[in-house]
Formats: C-alpha cells, sequence, structure tokens
C-alpha cells in the first residue's frame, strides 16, 4: 500500500458518496478503516490502482476544530517532505526472527504432549536431550493424520504421549509484542483446539466448516476448512497454512487472499485455487523468503510442511550470508 494521508474538510458523519474528487484527482473509497471520536480513516483507491488512506476529520470551516485540522495536515506535509515516514523500514532478517518465534510458540502446541510431559515415558537414569525429543516430536508430526482414524479426535493421548493442538487463527492481528519492543507473543487461543480431528461423515464435514466459519479469520483459513472432506483428518498443518499468509502480510502488509475482497472477488475460491501472487513493484524480499511463503501455501495438507520442517528451512536461511544494509519499508 502507498503511504499517503490526504486531509479533506468535509461536513456530516460520513462520506455520502463511494467516489469523490481532491485536488482535481478522483479517488474511489474501497472501505472504512477505523474511526475515532472525530475522524475517519477509509481505504481509497485512485485511477491508477494505487492504494491511499484517506483522512476525514468532521468540523466546521472557521472553527478552531478547522483550524487544527489544517495544522495537522501542514505538520504531516512537513513529515513527508523530509522523507522520514519514507525512510521506515522492516530488515529481512529481523522479520524472520520474528516469524521464528511466532513458529516456535506454534511447535509448542503442535508437540504438545499429555499430562506427565514427555520425560515421564522414561526412566530417571535416561538423560534425553532436546534434539533427541525433537527426532521424536517430528517423527510423530510426519505420521500422515490420515491413518489416524479411530474416534472424533484423534489427538487424545495417553499420559506423556504427543497430543497435538492447533490455533486455528493465526494471524497478525493474534501477535502481540512484548514491553521490549522486540519479542512477539502469539495471543487469543479462543479457537485452539485439538488438532487431528477425524472427519466420518458428512454432518461433522459440515460442522467443521461453521465452526471455520466462525473462529478462524477468512483470509489466514487453511483451504481444506472451506470445504471439508469425508473421510480426511483435519489437523495442525491448518495452522502452517495461516503462518504462510501471515509472513506474507509481515512482508506486503495484508494476507495475500485479501486482496480479492478488497476487488470484490471470492476470497474462499482464490484459496481453494491457490490463486495470489507476489507485488511486481517494490518488492524488496528475497527468493528465498517467497519460496517459504510458497510452500507454506501448498495447498494439499500432505505435502505442506510441519512446524519443525518450517523452523529447519528458516535456521538454513539464517546461516546464509546476507548484507547486514538491507532494508524495506514496513507495511502500514
Amino acid at each position: 500500500m502507498f503511504l499517503a494521508s490526504i486531509f479533506e474538510t468535509f461536513l456530516g458523519c460520513c462520506i455520502s458518496s463511494s467516489n469523490l474528487s481532491i485536488n482535481g484527482r478522483a479517488y474511489r473509497i474501497v472501505k472504512l478503516l477505523g474511526e475515532g471520536g472525530f475522524s475517519f480513516v477509509y481505504l481509497a483507491q485512485d485511477g491508477s490502482g494505487n492504494l491511499y488512506a484517506l483522512k476525514k476529520i468532521r468540523c466546521t470551516l472557521g472553527t478552531e476544530e478547522a483550524e487544527a485540522a489544517q495544522k495537522e495536515r501542514g505538520n504531516l506535509q512537513d513529515v513527508i517532505n523530509k522523507h522520514n515516514l519514507n525512510k521506515t523500514h522492516f530488515p529481512e532478517d529481523e522479520m524472520m526472527r520474528m516469524f521464528r518465534e511466532i513458529c516456535v510458540a506454534v511447535k509448542a502446541m503442535h508437540t504438545y504432549k499429555a499430562k506427565g510431559g514427555a520425560r515421564a515415558m522414561y526412566e530417571p537414569s535416561q538423560v534425553i536431550t532436546t534434539e533427541d525429543e525433537n527426532r521424536q516430536d517430528e517423527a510423530l508430526l510426519s505420521r500422515n493424520p490420515q491413518d489416524d482414524s479411530t474416534g472424533d479426535q484423534v489427538a487424545l493421548g495417553k499420559r506423556g504421549e504427543m497430543v497435538p493442538w492447533a490455533h486455528r487463527d493465526i494471524k497478525p492481528g493474534n501477535v502481540l509484542i512484548a514491553d521490549d519492543g522486540e519479542t512477539p507473543i502469539l495471543m487469543d487461543f479462543g479457537s485452539a483446539c485439538p488438532a487431528r480431528i477425524h472427519i466420518s461423515n458428512r454432518q461433522e464435514a459440515l460442522s467443521q466448516q461453521d465452526i471455520a466459519a466462525e473462529q478462524c479469520t477468512m483470509p489466514y483459513r487453511a483451504p481444506e476448512l472451506f470445504d471439508v472432506k469425508t473421510g480426511i483428518t483435519l489437523d495442525e498443518k491448518i495452522d502452517i497454512w495461516s503462518l504462510g499468509c501471515t509472513l506474507y502480510a509481515m512482508a506486503y502488509g495484508q494476507s495475500p487472499f485479501e486482496v480479492n475482497l478488497d476487488q470484490g472477488g471470492s476470497v474462499a475460491l482464490a484459496v481453494l485455487n491457490n490463486q495470489y501472487k507476489f507485488p511486481a513493484k517494490e518488492d524488496y524480499y528475497s527468493q528465498d523468503v517467497k519460496d517459504i511463503i510458497q510452500w507454506m501455501l501448498t495447498t494439499d495438507p500432505v505435502h505442506r510442511p510441519n512446524i519443525h520442517q518450517v523452523l529447519q528451512r528458516i535456521d538454513d536461511l539464517s546461516k546464509e550470508p546476507v548484507s547486514l544494509n538491507t532494508v524495506v519499508p514496513l507495511p502500514i
């Protein structure tokens, strides 16, 4: 999205038309982004398809409010003229560091052990390293969940057995930044549930679709939740798809499928057909990052990577030499 803020004085509390002209340029109002006590911010688009944030302030000409609005516009223009806003950057290596920490939180859910913990499976004299546990966890995660067809929720295991859980609504809006300004914190577990749910009949399939429609944000929802098939087992790879959408949004400011929503298209069809693309212009990210996104956005969950594989891919990428001077714009 191009960074711009256009201030205009109007009467009333909303824009009455979806089309308007400012300084001789025509704009179309796409949607309302947010509002405050005295102002509204809209997503606007010009004739060339460029997107802008358009701010409307409620005030009457000749009043103190109007003077304050004019002052705000002037202050913002001064900042833009000094290129301060245009130099807001998000280094690729910093973005991948933050994304990795989100993945670590997801791994904790995907490799959850039933009460008693993994170490309850071993004698006290045995020393189990983190690498040992990672190998065991990855072996279990790599097992085809379609083979687990006993019971409605396959995840219910014995003491010490891995019981994968899925978050089911991973998105940028569900990630907070800690007080240190650097540590991402995955939050909002209202949609979380045992990951592996076998679908025995059409009624169960429709039930899972309804739950997903209510709890899983559409532009970040995995394709298998849009059209749940009978005889399959839903699993934790739902989260991997959402992670792919989240990394795309961290890089480009929105889910890869959100553009279809802005243009009046069907998000569901775009997801099911894997229809998305990377920006043709101002794409500051490496092909390696885009490859990771595409990998996580594999339509068939059987071929989609698990969280261990994603973390390994990120670690491999971080070992490659990168330029410390590489900076990219921070999506606004």
